[in-house]
């Protein structure tokens, strides 16, 4: 299990941007209202996958 900062600032077309990817939650900290951790799979990516505000969830970003 890895550790996703998304990014409430900063719209992807489909959800919000994932900021960042770590391994551990030791020293992982919230920004109230722009940025926050939650906890995704470890082949999740930064530039392959969103976080879709609707329904709270990391998904992949659709291959056209």
């Amino acid at each position: 299990m890895k550790y996703a900062y998304i990014s409430t600032q900063e719209p992807y077309s489909l959800g919000v941007r994932i900021a960042q990817i770590q391994d551990t939650k030791d020293g992982l900290i919230d920004v109230d209202g722009v940025l926050f951790w939650v906890e995704c799979a470890d082949d999740v990516t930064e530039s392959g996958y969103y976080y879709d505000t609707n329904d709270n969830q990391i998904k992949q970003v659709p291959v056209d």
